[in-house]
């Protein structure tokens, strides 16, 4: 049908199209948004559509998901498609993220709908005919979202709710965690206020910032109203009660308004950092009343029409129609619109600051002649910036049924650009039928608007939920652009003079606190540039010259430059792994390797044991070094060795590709390592590839032998933890996705958790783009990568000690437009990760590493950025062939390191354009946004005084453990400072007749 309508519409049109875009002449793009999706409907036929959709609500998580909800009555209230109040969950880039879900019904029957109301106890879901008239929102200060609704049947899936059901109407609220496990419901009364006679809408609700629920009920026990509150008559008035999360009272159900006459409300519970705002209807004039967040009045009842001086502020009732949001920092916005005094109907904008001062009240569209205007509302940044939205027609653009119209104001009210229609789908040249009712939400950057639309292709004419995502438009800048300064300048690891062979990319991992580790594959020392081999970089984290060392040394004790693989020399990237604990000295390198077949390696009989490695096989081979940290000198520490087959007696590999890295190698908390390979040998199963683990201790004595993980393919996906570490492979069972498996520091398994428990959909591939990491100090590990359902990179988090989840959140900013490729990530000691990803941004030729940090918050479940998005590299153009890809990152509590592969210009000149090999491997370090110290426990154990003497010569002889730093002072106060070059024992001559010393870490 689309078809033949839209050319029928066309030649209608085409008469008149210059009559077309006189008045909302805007874009997105012109507004300073980016759109993130396009248009998606939601409840179509092709679900559960019953043609009454209405009541819409819209909400962020913190993890960036969409959380819709709508009512959309059948015929019969016992119906299980009655959808009196539902949600759903869509990703930030406009899929649809709820699974399928069998709902069964204690009354009887079942229906399998991505749909969802209220939970059991249990976590089962309930049919979505118990209430109506949802109201949705997220935490704006941690995890979680839920649903509130007008309920009046709960009690007979949720027996436990039966006895507020008993007199009516009352307000109750699903709580579920951004991940969407169910934790709860909650009332906007008590038990024995709810069964009284007499109905309890909900008004609205909201999470405060100190972890409570705020219920605003609109209470139509009308007697209450004098025998509670002392009104001189009974009618309907405002109520609001604050909870815990468990439901239990903190604040007892109060009167909204100052004085106990009638009021109404519907929508209006908005908050701020520290307190929220009630917006109701008290003699149909819009009115405002502010509370901390004990529930205490903070202000009178605040009239916006005298606040404001304009009778426009005031308009709407008791709110079906207008918008009132907080931003959960410092502002209110309340969007009306109404006749101004010159008849003009206008979209009216009110920003209150959190006090209650005004400030400001204006047009949100001067000069724009809307002929008419249905329902507005205005979503407010923690910038100030305010996105408004409504369904309206204007005098020349659509005049005929009105469609949703947006338009953006900076943080003084005055409008970024003209208004624009919100729908790639809906303008007045597309659109057949009439788009109505939006509802905003914002959450930092990113906006989602929801709407009433009879323009789905699959139900024109039939009203379905619409809706689409938006974000302030971003363009990466330098590290400078963030505040950071660079340490050490775009580096090559080694420069061959030659291309690489398409399949090198660097690994980076960190020695303690002192040395970054850059591994990269080149070219064999023998004139061929046509072999392999491995290369290490050393670079000191605070900056000053670096070393490259080979990746491998000879049986001898001897670098070897020599053509390691016999079968593939465009071969799979080598491995490093550092100890990561301050005072290190000791790393593992691994790659994909020969030995057994080169006379350098041969001094004994490791390689003749009675497993067959052919004489081309490749195998993931490793060695760990001793380092030198001053001289930046590595010392083997044994010879290198087949991660997983070493000590194997039999067998015969189906084929020259024995083992692969594949995996990736960690070192753990004790200072062993971990070494996990991709094993096609057949040794351990007989049938299959699989991911094979090995721990070893630095001098190569096997602490756990070979194990295997799971069946299948791996790429990196291996990071330490506290006590233990984790692997991302397939699931046991062998079904999709990707699980983690849990691991202690001697590779007992200690639990599992699949990838989907994030809420977030990530890739179930290998690993290529999609990657862990973690830190021996931390109980956590890190997810990070693109979604599938979105142009979007998203890091997630697990605690390690009980495999559950903890936070997720997007890392890309909504308006970065830029095409996205794989991500990668590190961890520092403090919970902070820097996640990097290969980005295309708006007016760049060519792909760039982009990077961003942020910190775990895991007390409040939340992973918030330290800085915005940035390119971490000198060599980034727009043109000239400038290109960095396939990143990997390392950080300390000070320093980052990033390295990638691509092309450059050498001299760090990219406005000169790249002069560089291909795919060379290079890095760069940059300054950590929040430099600290590293409180990881360094080798030996904390720093400790052994010794403190006084020599026959009156000086004194300070001797200690655990390295760190002597630091002296006048006094135990301070101040402190470093004693220069000072080792223990340290021995010097007092200055003054007191003084203090101690060791910092």
């Amino acid at each position: 049908m689309r078809p033949f309508l839209a050319s029928v519409m066309t030649l209608a049109l085409a008469g008149s199209a210059a009559a077309f875009g006189q008045d909302v002449t805007g874009t997105v793009e012109s507004n300073q948004l980016a759109a993130r999706s396009a248009t998606f409907y939601v409840n179509t036929s092709a679900t559960i559509n019953n043609a009454r959709t209405e009541s819409l609500g819209v909400a962020i998580t913190s993890s960036g998901d969409v959380v819709i909800g709508w009512e959309d009555d059948a015929g019969d209230e016992a119906e299980l498609n009655y959808l009196g109040a539902v949600w759903t969950l869509y990703s930030g880039g406009g899929v649809s993220v709820t699974p399928d879900t069998t709902i069964t019904s204690n009354l009887g029957g079942e229906i399998t709908s991505k749909f969802l109301s209220y939970f059991r106890a249990d976590k089962s879901p309930i049919p979505g005919n118990t209430a109506w008239g949802p109201k949705i929102k997220a935490n704006l200060f941690g995890d979680g979202f839920g649903m509130g609704a007008t309920v009046y049947a709960l009690g007979g899936e949720v027996p436990a709710w039966a006895d507020w059901d008993a007199g009516g109407d009352w307000p109750g609220v699903q709580l579920l965690s951004s991940g969407s496990e169910p934790l709860g419901i909650v009332s906007g009364v008590p038990a024995d206020y709810g069964a009284a006679s007499g109905n309890i809408r909900i008004g609205d609700w909201d999470y405060l910032a100190n972890g409570n629920i705020v219920v605003v009920g609109e209470s139509r026990q009308g007697d209450d109203l004098v025998n509670r509150y002392g009104g001189a008559a009974a009618g309907n008035h405002v109520i609001y009660r604050i909870v815990t999360p468990a439901g239990q009272e903190v604040k007892a159900v109060s009167l909204a308004s100052e004085v106990p006459s009638v009021t109404e409300m519907w929508h209006g519970a908005a908050v701020t950092a520290n307190g929220f705002a009630i917006r109701f209807g008290l003699g149909g004039r819009g009115t405002v009343r502010l509370f901390d967040n004990a529930g205490n009045p903070t202000s009178a009842n605040i009239d916006l029409g005298t606040l404001a001086e304009n009778e426009l502020a005031a308009q709407g009732g008791r709110g079906d129609g207008i918008g009132f949001h907080g931003n959960g920092k410092d502002a209110y916005v309340c969007a009306t619109t109404g006749l101004d005094g010159g008849g003009a109907r206008q979209v009216w904008v009110t920003v209150l600051n959190a006090d209650g001062t005004l400030r400001y009240s204006k047009a949100a569209t001067p000069g724009v002649p809307l002929t008419n205007v249905g329902r507005v509302d205005a979503a407010i940044d923690e910038s100030g910036r305010v996105f408004v939205v409504f369904g309206g027609t204007t005098a020349n653009d659509n005049p005929n049924f009105p469609l949703i119209i947006g338009t953006m104001l900076k943080p003084d009210g005055s409008p970024v650009d003209k208004p624009f229609f919100l729908s790639e789908r809906e303008g007045p040249l597309e659109a057949f039928y009439e788009s109505r009712h939006p509802r905003i939400a914002v959450r930092k950057d990113a906006f989602a608007v929801v709407w009433e639309s009879q323009n789905s292709e699959l139900d024109f004419g039939t009203r379905v939920v619409a809706g689409r995502t938006f974000g302030i438009a971003h363009k990466p800048g330098s590290i400078e652009s963030v505040g950071l300064t660079r340490i050490v300048p775009d580096t090559p690891v080694i420069n061959p003079g030659a291309d690489a062979l398409g399949n090198w990319e660097p690994y980076a991992s960190v020695l303690g606190t002192s040395t970054f580790l850059i591994e990269g594959n080149t070219f064999a020392d023998d004139g061929l540039m046509m072999n392999q081999r491995y290369v290490v970089m050393l670079q000191p984290a605070a900056g000053g010259a670096p070393k490259m060392v080979e990746g491998f040394y000879a049986d001898n004790g001897q670098p070897f430059k020599g053509q390691i693989n016999a079968s593939r020399q465009n071969g799979n990237p080598g491995r490093v792994a550092g100890d990561t604990r301050p005072g290190a000295v000791n790393y593992m390198v691994g790659g994909e390797a020969s030995p057994h077949v080169y006379s350098q390696f041969q001094s004994d009989n490791r390689w003749n044991l009675g497993f067959d490695r052919l004489t081309d096989g490749r195998y993931g081979t490793v060695q760990a070094f001793s380092l030198d940290v001053g001289t930046l000198t590595p010392s083997p520490l044994f010879k290198a060795i087949d991660s997983s087959n070493a000590r194997a007696t039999s067998g015969v590999p189906p084929g020259n590709q024995i083992t692969r890295f594949g995996g990736d190698i960690a070192a753990l908390g004790n200072g062993n390592f971990v070494s996990v390979v991709e094993d096609r040998s057949r040794v351990l199963v007989a049938d299959s590839d699989y991911v094979a683990a090995t721990i070893y201790a630095p001098d190569g004595t096997v602490v756990k032998d070979t194990f295997v993980v799971a069946n299948g393919d791996i790429w990196s996906n291996v990071a330490a933890c506290q006590g233990g570490f984790v692997v991302r492979a397939k699931p046991q069972d062998g079904s999709a996705g990707r699980v983690l498996y849990f691991y202690d520091n001697a590779g007992v398994l200690k639990g599992q958790a699949h990838q989907s428990t994030s809420g977030s959909n990530f890739d179930a591939g290998r690993g290529d783009g999609t990657r862990i990491a973690g830190h021996i100090n931390s109980p956590y590990v890190f997810l990070a990568g693109k979604v599938t359902d979105g142009n979007i990179v998203k890091v997630a988090a697990w605690d390690c000690r009980n495999q559950q989840f903890v936070a997720a959140a997007e890392v890309s900013e909504a308006g970065f437009a830029g095409n996205f490729d794989r991500a990668n990530l590190a961890v520092d000691a403090l919970n902070r990760v820097a996640v990097s990803w290969v980005s295309q941004p708006p007016g760049y030729e060519q792909n760039q590493v982009a990077a961003r940090v942020l910190v775990l918050n895991p007390d409040a479940k939340t992973i918030t950025p330290l800085t915005s998005s940035f390119l971490p590299f000198v060599n980034a153009a727009e043109t000239g062939g400038i290109r960095t890809i396939q990143m990997s990152i390392a950080m300390t509590t000070k320093q980052i390191l990033v390295a990638a592969k691509g092309e450059i210009n050498l001299a760090n000149q990219p406005a000169n354009g790249a002069n560089s090999p291909r795919e060379l491997n290079f890095y760069t370090v940059i300054s950590h946004p929040d430099p600290k110290d590293d409180p990881t426990p360094p080798v030996g154990g904390a720093p400790e005084f052994t010794r403190i003497a006084k020599n026959a010569n009156g000086t004194l002889t300070v001797e200690w453990t655990g390295g760190g730093t002597l630091q002296s002072a006048p006094a135990v106060t301070g101040d402190w400072t470093d004693v220069a070059g000072a080792a223990s024992p340290y021995t010097f001559t007092p200055s003054q007749t007191q003084g203090f010393h101690r060791i910092r870490r």
